[in-house]
């Protein structure tokens, strides 16, 4: 427990254009016709001494009245403890660009003090856990009276180095021979760890998750050797912008991590931290910020997007994707998997050694593989989302365009066709057989969101708000003629095609309550990631995600017609080939005929 100030200091209001945790009150007042709700951003009190406001008020760096410090855990490897300590002092160029030098710093434990313990609210730490878990978090805790941040500790659990490993071999080995090595010696994990100190230091600033930073820069930069050297992957260390996919082996590309600190960060430090001598009150700041914000709202580095929790629906604010198209992204990233795939053996094995290392980077490559489909599938009925306030000339919703939906729809198909034609290499299949039956779970849990009530309503809901509607019934079409290309052309089918086919069926049953119980599976591809970090979620952030998702029961009623009117048509279709057909093809669409008379009488 820790008494608090006697006075408080000047909160400053949030703003959804930038993203901080806060805290939350609310106002009773006569300037109102009802109680006002208000928030307050988290922010740590950098004020300049009084003996220097008149320097900083003239733009000259003075050191701040108390120093944001960090004391760092001595139970960290000591090979660790220079890249923990750059990570918490990069944030210093953003305080510098406000006018303070110094303003963050990172020290050892003191030694002499026998007082000092690092569980005192007093003490902000980086701390470190002999764990398993892979994870790392940087929670603070706060005044609630102004939002001042009193205590800010960053706590990594050891096994996120497993993380950290994984996404450098799975997203950058096939450009750099450095990420192919089954240990990282310090200089190539170093960088991994200051970047996840940044970032968790950023958290304890009061800074959220920004996962729109990515979206400012183009693929094509991406694959730019001087551009991502300057840039990095993302505007902003607040995304989940992990390491550098896109970039092709003939590209050049050397630096594959986030930047230092993003154009963003310093943006948002500003937001949060500068002063503001001619304000008296939070109040009287509110014009002034909105100016600040106002400047930057068409430029897309500055733009800020809300980690989704639950209904993922803008294909700018997505985790673990880096690029303004993500598309085009993930063909160069599925373009890269397919080299590592060629060469796993060669780089994950040793001789004398099983191939337990080998499967699980194979494991990864999946996962890697469920992210780029999972960042493509956005697209279809969503919508950009901006932060407007009148007078800015912004749309607060932006729907994806028709074209930009069938074009992910597309590639969605083409890639889960064709993902065991080049992830079953048969030499790697003879040492992790069991990787099989993943592919087809994988396959089998697209195609079910993709026939998902949920996402047909996001498409109807969407397309009434288009100028260019993807209708429903135009997106079930598309999906049936791909599904059934095949068939209606009388050519013969792979056990791919088969399988698709099956659990188109089975999903539109399923859509439409005509399954038995037992057999009704989960609907939706677990796109489940081990995040670098547990999220800060507040509450009211919580409950927000919560009112914002799908009514799926209404949404079934209303799609119902339409899913009869697919399974129709696919009786149709079976019935007039299955008598032109022989073989294990006939017997495939007998089956599946047996099937669908059977639950549709």
């Amino acid at each position: 427990m820790i008494l608090l100030p006697k006075n408080p200091i000047k909160p400053r209001y949030s703003d959804n254009r930038v993203g901080y945790f806060t805290d939350s009150k609310q106002q009773y007042t006569t300037k109102e016709d009802y109680v006002k709700n208000i928030k307050y951003i988290n922010r740590w009190d950098i004020e300049p001494k009084d003996e220097d406001i008149e320097k900083h008020k003239r733009g000259e760096l003075v050191e701040p009245k108390k120093q944001i410090v960090y004391y760092i855990d001595p139970s960290f490897p000591k090979e660790w403890r220079q890249y923990i300590k750059e990570g918490v002092e990069d944030w210093q160029m953003a305080f510098e660009k406000i006018g303070f030098k110094n303003a963050i710093v990172a020290k050892d434990f003191p030694t002499n003090d026998p007082d000092f313990n690092p569980d005192d609210i007093r003490n902000s730490c980086i701390i470190y856990a002999a764990s398993r878990t892979a994870n790392a978090m940087g929670p603070s805790w706060t005044d609630p009276r102004s939002g001042e941040i009193i205590q800010g500790s960053v706590y990594v659990y050891h096994n996120v180095l497993s993380l950290l490993h994984n996404w450098r071999f799975i997203q950058t080995s096939t450009v750099d021979p450095k990420a192919r090595e089954k240990v990282y010696n310090i200089e190539t994990m170093g960088p991994l760890l200051r970047y996840l100190i940044v970032h968790e230091v950023g958290h304890t600033l009061g800074l959220m998750h920004n996962m729109r930073g990515s979206y400012a820069y183009s693929v094509d930069s991406l694959r730019s050797p001087s551009f991502t050297l300057k840039n990095g992957t993302t505007a902003s260390v607040m995304d989940y912008a992990r390491y550098n996919y896109v970039a092709q082996p003939e590209d050049g590309v050397t630096y594959f991590l986030p930047p230092r600190i993003g154009l963003y960060d310093y943006y948002a430090i500003k937001f949060g931290y500068s002063k503001i001598y001619e304000a008296n009150t939070p109040e009287d700041e509110l014009p002034i910020i909105n100016n600040w914000l106002k400047e930057k709202c068409n430029d897309p580095i500055y733009k800020f997007g809300e980690q989704a929790l639950f209904d993922l629906s803008d294909p700018a604010s997505q985790t673990e994707a880096i690029g303004n198209d993500a598309i085009k992204a993930s063909y160069y990233g599925i373009k890269n998997l397919k080299v590592i795939v060629k060469n796993l053996l060669d780089w994950t094995s040793t001789n004398g050694e099983n191939y337990d290392y080998t499967a699980k980077m194979h494991s990864e490559i999946q996962k890697q593989f469920q992210r780029y489909i999972k960042h493509c599938m956005v697209y279809i009925g969503g919508s950009y989302i901006n932060y407007s306030v009148k007078g800015d000339n912004q749309k607060e919703f932006e729907p994806v365009s028709k074209a930009k939906q069938k074009e992910a729809l597309k590639f969605v198909l083409e890639q889960i066709y064709e993902y065991p034609n080049w992830a079953n290499n048969k030499e790697l299949m003879a040492q992790i057989s069991s990787a099989g039956d993943n592919i087809s779970k994988l396959q089998t849990s697209v195609i079910r969101d993709l026939l998902n009530p949920s996402t047909l309503g996001k498409i109807g809901s969407l397309a009434k708000k288009s100028n260019d509607p993807y209708t429903q019934k135009e997106y079930l079409k598309d999906i049936y003629n791909y599904v059934w290309d095949k068939t209606t052309k009388g050519l013969s089918l792979t056990y791919i095609d088969k399988h698709i086919q099956y659990v188109y069926v089975h999903s539109l049953l399923s859509a439409l309550d005509l399954l038995p119980a037992e057999a009704v599976k989960a609907k939706s591809l677990s796109f489940a990631d081990d995040e670098i970090e547990i999220p800060f979620i507040k509450k009211s952030d919580l409950e927000k995600n919560m009112t914002n998702s799908t009514n799926e029961s209404d949404v079934k009623m209303s799609a119902k017609p339409l899913f009869h009117a697919q399974l129709m048509d696919v009786i149709k279709l079976l019935t007039l080939h299955v008598g032109t057909s022989n073989g294990e093809q006939k017997e495939h669409y007998q089956y599946l005929l047996f099937e669908l008379k059977k639950l549709t009488k």
